[in-house]
């Protein structure tokens, strides 16, 4: 994968706990970090796989691996991308070399 091939602009999202006026706990989203990024919908086993379980809006992104992701989590974060909500299911960091992130994402349910 070349630099060339990153042509989108993702925003990582985190989600912090708080507590509005009447003590309930809330889940408020702010965003953490911007960056460059391949992104492709899912192809061959992956789209069949998940098809199989209807999720045909999963998808994923390639970002350079650098220290602002490194502790990146599926919890705790998410992706913005096209104005639409992605849910990171799965993190993988390619051959342990700290060089490329896939993330597998699908978008979120409002």
């Amino acid at each position: 994968m070349t630099i060339s091939e990153m042509r989108e602009r993702i925003i990582f999202q985190k989600s912090s706990a708080g507590k509005d006026r009447n003590g309930n706990h809330i889940l408020s989203w702010s965003d953490f970090y911007s960056c460059a990024a391949y992104a492709n919908n899912l192809s061959g086993s992956e789209y069949w796989a998940a098809a199989q379980a209807n999720a045909q809006t999963d998808m994923f992104f390639m970002v350079r691996y650098c220290s602002e992701l490194a502790d990146i989590d599926t919890e705790h974060f998410r992706i913005i991308f096209k104005g639409a909500t992605y849910n990171i299911t799965f993190i993988d960091n390619i051959q342990y070399e700290n060089k490329m992130l896939k993330i597998r994402v699908s978008k979120a349910v409002r």
